[in-house]
């Protein structure tokens, strides 16, 4: 121990035992370190991917350029902004030259073209991983000393939805995703709160259950309740994989919780009748009805076919009562008064008819393994306990049970979820089974992983805001109409409504009086390749002139005035000019029928009879700019000149056409 410490001694001695000693040890030992950086630098990773591209464009015939872009060393992107430290491009490379296009090895290859650059938006913002991480295990994986794993590629789409809160046309998957999660009811359980502070809604619609004993069948609740998707394919109702004890009680109690309408309502309407049975009257009126354009059944063959505004109605015969069945088509507002379903105004004998066709639509095997006692006080206390526990009205309106407050999970983060941490998703889940295909999933995926922290704190300068839901209601006895009519389930009005038909926010600047009449007593096809169509409902001389009054009067566009342009007394001259830019110089026969022996174009509107439908006004601006009339139209901008524009305005106003004929047509 003496000799190892007198060693020592001695070593020092001669390394610093005086000054000159000591500084020459010292500078030897800066030099040292002084090398170990370079040197580290050299045998790095990112040292290895830069030399690899040296390499690789060194014998393009662009070599010059791409080694004058090239920058050795650790690059960096910071954002303060958005709390950002990026060093990805020290990789990445040649992430910015276009002309690396045939590359496909990584980390050289060229990024897509997208609207951002990496200095605007750096590239976790999208990726996600470690952005001040300089190893491939630190930046892509999640490791102990980092926690967020690059993002799979089939998710890139949910990065947008951080910033961007209405849909895209460049994200199909986080749309879709947006989509199902408002539409199967996932809001009604889970909170998604936006950055404005307002909560996700649902878009569906779940029917209350306060009635539906007068609806339907203890039997048929018992059916529904084991397996939804067995009545219906397309019903957005999930699998709660119920025991048959607990379906027994849950229908028990809804059965026995259930009250009659008050009789008040029910006396508005007259007594159900039955119809002699005639399926070809049924079918037709069903057709003439339109009813396909909102529900839809299944065909032969098993395809889901018809709209999904409404339910499906493949056995609705197996469900519905009768008498309910034939209540409901006489005037649904009386069960559901917020019930999209217009109130088409059937006489009796056409509810009968109908209510005949729909319930020959029937499964008899269905309810046939279906045997269910009189349910007992206990399994009706019981099915009240399962109904609060699985949380059904959070979805239904049910006598007696409070809409539960913070039943699931809040979803506002879940992108930004831990994965190291899967007890975060909950202990005790009473998540149902939806029947999701692999796509669907994977859409729901992407949206969800947009609900990040960082979604939730994106400066106002970056965030794209969605448009405000509208809630216009229009006024007075048209309004109430309207309501009636549920045109809102089809028809857009100052920002409220469907997309299925036309938006009417400037419908009065639009159309002429009497051809909005006409209309509305019966309506004709305007587009001869869709499906879907108006029906008719049976309007009274008294409503129709309501409805126009006010559409006539308050769904005007402040652009131009309605009558500036005359209706007719157009020159030959100028009718002859605005057909030859019809047909040749705007090639308009392309998507519009105009002569129904020669025009093919089933894009668009017939135009057969359009001088005695539209505004000479209004044709004339919508030739002008039609996004400005209506966005988002397929109708291209031309950028016309304004004699084009009078000139093939005073064409369409020749084409007046004839009822008879256009009946014909």
């Amino acid at each position: 121990m003496q000799s190892s410490g007198n060693k020592f001694v001695g070593l020092w001695q001669k390394l610093f035992g005086d000054p000159i000693r000591a500084f020459g040890v010292v500078s030897v030992l800066f030099l040292i370190s002084l090398a170990i950086a370079p040197a580290k630098n050299r045998f790095s990773e990112w040292g290895h991917y830069q030399k690899g591209y040296v390499r690789l464009i060194r014998g393009r015939g662009e070599a010059v350029t791409l080694q004058r872009h090239f920058q050795s060393g650790i690059q960096q992107i910071w954002l303060p902004d958005l709390g950002v430290v990026d060093r990805c491009t020290t990789c990445h490379v040649g992430q910015k030259e276009a002309s690396l296009i045939d590359v496909s090895t990584q980390p050289f290859r060229r990024h897509p073209v997208i609207p951002h650059t990496s200095e605007q938006m750096g590239c976790v913002i999208c990726h996600r991983g470690q952005g001040p991480a300089t190893t491939v295990e630190e930046a892509h994986r999640s490791t102990l000393a980092w926690e967020q794993p690059i993002l799979p590629a089939r998710y890139i789409e949910s990065s947008c939805g951080q910033c961007h809160r209405a849909p895209l046309t460049g994200t199909p998957q986080l749309n879709e995703g947006h989509r199902l999660l408002t539409r199967y009811g996932c809001v009604h359980c889970h909170t998604v709160k936006q950055p404005d502070g307002n909560s996700l809604k649902a878009t569906d619609d779940p029917p209350s259950l306060s009635h539906i004993a007068d609806k339907t069948t203890r039997q048929w609740v018992f059916a529904w309740l084991k397996d939804p998707q067995a009545y219906a394919a397309s019903a957005t109702m999930p699998n709660f994989k119920l025991s048959d004890n607990d379906a027994r009680d849950i229908s028990a109690f809804l059965i026995a919780n259930s009250t009659p309408i008050p009789d008040d309502t029910a006396s508005n309407s007259s007594p159900a009748q039955k119809a002699a049975p005639d399926p070809t009257a049924g079918a037709s009126l069903y057709g003439e009805s339109f009813c396909a354009s909102c529900h839809a059944v299944q065909n032969a063959a098993g395809n889901v076919v018809g709209g999904d505004v409404g339910p499906e109605l493949t056995r609705i015969g197996t469900k519905a009562k009768p008498e309910w069945l034939q209540a409901w088509i006489r005037n649904p507002r009386i069960y559901d008064p917020g019930t999209e379903m217009p109130h088409y105004r059937f006489t009796d004998q056409q509810a009968a008819v109908l209510t005949g066709f729909l319930q020959a639509k029937a499964d008899p095997d269905l309810l046939a393994n279906v045997h269910l006692d009189a349910a007992t006080p206990e399994q009706i206390a019981h099915g009240k306990t399962l109904v609060t526990e699985f949380g059904c009205a959070s979805c239904h309106e049910i006598s007696g049970i409070k809409k539960p407050e913070n039943f699931a999970p809040e979803l506002t983060r879940i992108g930004s979820k831990p994965s190291k941490q899967p007890r975060a998703f909950g202990a005790g889940l009473k998540m149902p089974q939806y029947s999701f295909n692999p796509a669907q999933i994977d859409a729901l995926t992407t949206q969800l992983l947009s609900f990040t922290d960082r979604a939730q704190s994106v400066p106002n300068s970056l965030a794209v805001a969605a448009t405000p839901a509208s809630n216009y209601q229009p006024a007075g006895k048209a309004g109430q109409l309207m309501n009636d009519l549920a045109c809102f389930s089809c028809h857009a009005i100052n920002g409220r409504g469907g997309n299925m038909a036309p938006d009417l926010t400037w419908e009065g600047s639009s159309v002429q009086r009497k051809w909005l009449e006409d209309f509305l007593r019966n309506p004709n096809t305007l587009r001869p390749a869709l499906i879907r169509r108006m029906p008719k409902f049976n309007l009274t001389n008294e409503e129709i002139s309501t409805l126009s009054d006010y559409i006539m009067t308050v769904y005007q566009t402040p652009a131009f005035e309605r009558d500036s342009m005359p209706e007719s007394g157009y020159s030959s001259a100028q009718v002859e000019q605005g057909r030859q830019l019809f047909y040749s110089k705007y090639a308009c026969q392309s998507c519009h029928i105009v002569d129904p022996k020669a025009d093919k174009g089933y894009i668009g509107p017939t135009l057969t009879q359009v001088g005695a439908r539209l505004n000479a006004a209004w044709i004339y601006h919508w030739m002008k700019n039609p996004q400005a009339l209506r966005p988002g139209t397929g109708e291209p901008n031309r950028n016309m000149s304004d004699d084009d524009a009078r000139g093939l305005t005073a064409f369409m106003m020749s084409q007046k056409g004839s009822g008879k004929q256009e009946a014909k047509k």
